[in-house]
């Protein structure tokens, strides 16, 4: 049983059912439908750290994956999540922004990882739309984007195709436990036993999971998406306060916010003007593009901003797949690795100590109800 229809969800059950598990999906509302398709679609695990660690480590591992897993999914069910292989253009506009990158870059390149430095000409030359406020900028030529949504849905058909049972509209209220173990969980429709049960039910995990380990909050980040007759950019662009994803269609997905307000997924004017002014000044000519929709997801965001990842340390059959905060997309190949080990094999290849339940034994409240306009 796999509680939970996103991206994390839908790639757990679709490798558990490879491996010939036979799995159930329980999703709360349309099955992909919450963070997983609010996101912008960038595989950054460079671009997106400011220090080496187990995140960083996951997230190279992770994104090594993707091209084989897209080409897998587009064969499995027709649809290509669209994989851009152009790297990402991480842009300084100031001399503060622009220190930090130059230690970012020095750090990755001594731990061995790709990464250029480009001045502003060099921006400009390789990026006409990006505006003349950029000082500087790193580009990381391994970092990839693809679209989220496409993703999603290939993974959610990928997974029925493969065998596995998904029921949306089905609200999980509790896990199931019986004598030290975990037996199925509770709906409104009725209890649904099953051998084992895996989390990822995202910002929604602490309420499904209801024990004092699993410390899961919402976290709205909110998004533009703006249309111009063919797509601006070669790159995603990253900065400080915002983040510009090409579409092949044409759109450039702008955002986003990180805002501690509960599970409000409100678009707010405030939210809005602080992303344009932003994205206005790093590509000044998305000023003439035109409007196509703005929307707001709630990523599962932990106390440390790490996942929650192996089984729970209480309950045997319980398993944790959540917290993936901004990296349930890039994270989504090796966590399905990673539980189908687990479960099936039971041990995982990675350690992964750093992320377990255990870690939050004494529950963390959530930090004050804030809102903040800027990028991820």
């Amino acid at each position: 049983m796999v509680v939970g229809g996103g991206i994390i969800g839908c790639a757990v059950a679709r490798e558990l059912a490879r491996a010939g598990v036979r799995v159930t999906v329980l999703e709360r509302g349309e099955p992909g439908r919450e963070a997983s398709s609010a996101a912008a679609g960038m595989l950054g695990p460079q671009a997106e750290c400011d220090a080496a660690g187990p995140l960083l480590t996951l997230g190279i591992a992770s994104r090594a994956l993707y091209p084989e897993t897209v080409a897998a999914l587009h064969e499995e069910t027709g649809i290509d999540p669209e994989l851009d292989r152009d790297g990402i253009l991480y842009v300084a506009l100031d001399e503060q922004e622009e220190a930090i990158l130059l230690a970012r870059a020095a750090w990755q390149r001594r731990a061995g990882f790709a990464v250029e430095r480009l001045t502003a000409d060099a921006v400009g030359a390789l990026e006409p739309s990006v505006g003349a406020a950029v000082r500087s900028a790193i580009r990381f030529p391994d970092d990839h984007r693809l679209d989220n949504v496409r993703l999603t849905r290939a993974y959610a058909v990928a997974a029925v195709r493969a065998g596995v049972a998904v029921r949306g509209g089905v609200p999980v209220l509790a896990v199931r436990r019986e004598g030290g173990r975990a037996t199925g969980v509770v709906t409104p429709r009725g209890t649904v036993t099953a051998g084992a049960v895996v989390n990822a039910a995202g910002a929604w995990s602490a309420q499904v999971d209801g024990s004092a380990t699993l410390a899961v909050h919402p976290v709205r980040g909110q998004m533009v998406a703006l249309r111009l007759p063919r797509a601006p950019f070669r790159h995603a662009i990253y900065s400080h306060g915002v983040y510009l994803v090409p579409r092949r269609d044409g759109r450039v997905l702008a955002g986003s916010t990180y805002e501690q307000v509960g599970y409000d997924k409100r678009v707010t004017g405030d939210g809005l003007q602080g992303i344009l002014e932003r994205t206005f000044r790093v590509a000044p000519r998305l000023a003439d593009a035109t409007f196509v929709e703005a929307w707001a997801g709630l990523r599962p965001g932990t106390p440390d901003n790490l996942p929650i990842l192996g089984a729970d340390a209480s309950y045997a059959g319980l398993y944790h797949a959540t917290g993936h905060y901004r990296s349930g997309i890039l994270l989504a190949p090796v966590t399905a690795r990673l539980m189908r080990e687990l479960i099936v094999d039971g041990a995982a290849s990675v350690d992964l100590a750093p992320f377990a339940p255990a870690r939050f034994a004494r529950r963390t409240a959530p930090p004050a109800r804030t809102a903040r306009r800027r990028a991820d």
